[in-house]
């Protein structure tokens, strides 16, 4: 088992959704500033000329096909040049009249910049250690020397959907765009396996092998002893291994992945009993209390679509 196709089991875990917020397009000088949202992780793709996004004391210089993530919802600029005050992007919509159709424009009509922008949106019950390590911003650049001409033909396929408007471009965009994010994983895993931890875990045959057997088998009632033979390693060297690179324990790591699972075959409507059966539960009413100590949410309750914290969903 490679560690690529332990990425795509560990991607197929992650339920995401991509969103495009429109086609833009501005003209210098221009400067945009993006309101926080936590719950999203933005992107920005430039298909035509160039600009800058900056997050916090970060900058990146972006050029025709670079892609920018903003993995955590942070507020953000894009400009066209460092010293461009930027204008709120809500005021900007405004004053532009801008009604979410066709294509936005902003700016004082010189040298053009064309971007496509969205958001993924990830299931919120379970948050993997794949995001919520990612840094405040990711700049892949569409150059040769990273071999990415995939993503200069995404981009170009996003920009003519996002500006045919022909019947079915918005379904198109979005599942392109989860494409991107997959994509940016792979090229995480192929040059800096080390800027994010479980990838990090991924590059040791190992590790891989233990984590095969979790994403494969969550049925198993899994004990650490079986996880460190999968590996071929001690228990305590396994346990400090993992712990080490990945940045959670095995069974820390195994319970969040079961619980991942549960929350998708919950939303299918599956029974309390069947999902408790896959994920690795032979009791329901253990299943019952780890699921709502790590949502705050009874399956019951989650299955229903219940807020967490309700009267309703503490039953």
């Amino acid at each position: 088992m490679s560690s690529m196709d332990v990425l795509s089991q560990i991607l197929d875990s992650v339920e995401m959704r991509g969103s495009l917020y429109f086609a833009t397009e501005y003209t210098a000088p221009w400067a945009l500033q993006v309101a926080a949202n936590t719950n999203v992780c933005r992107f920005h793709v430039v298909v035509e000329g160039s600009c800058y996004l900056t997050v916090g004391n970060q900058r990146a210089s972006l050029s025709r096909g670079d892609l920018v993530l903003v993995p955590h919802g942070a507020a953000h600029a894009l400009l066209d040049d460092p010293g461009t005050p930027p204008v709120e992007l809500g005021q900007a919509l405004a004053a532009s009249r801008f009604e979410e159709e066709g294509m936005f424009r902003w700016g004082g009509g010189g040298e053009r910049c064309r971007l496509v922008c969205g958001h993924f949106e990830f299931d919120q019950e379970a948050t993997h250690p794949l995001l919520v390590g990612l840094p405040a911003l990711v700049h892949v650049q569409a150059t040769p020397t990273y071999n990415f001409r995939w993503i200069d033909q995404v981009m170009q396929f996003i920009g003519e959907e996002t500006h045919s408007r022909r019947a079915g471009s918005d379904a198109i965009a979005r599942r392109l765009s989860e494409v991107l994010f997959v994509q940016v994983m792979r090229h995480f895993a192929e040059t800096e396996p080390q800027a994010l931890p479980i990838l990090a875990g991924l590059t040791d045959d190992r590790l891989s092998r233990a984590l095969h057997a979790m994403h494969t088998h969550l049925e198993h009632s899994w004990t650490l002893e079986e996880l460190a033979q999968e590996a071929g390693m001690s228990r305590t060297a396994f346990a400090l291994t993992f712990a080490e690179l990945v940045g959670l324990t095995p069974m820390k790591y195994l319970t969040d992945q079961r619980m991942r699972q549960a929350a998708k075959l919950l939303k299918a409507g599956e029974s309390i009993g069947a999902v408790a059966d896959q994920v690795g539960y032979r009791s329901e009413a253990a299943f019952s209390r780890k699921f709502k100590q790590l949502t705050g949410t009874s399956p019951g309750a989650f299955r229903r679509g219940l807020p967490a914290g309700s009267a309703a969903a503490a039953g």
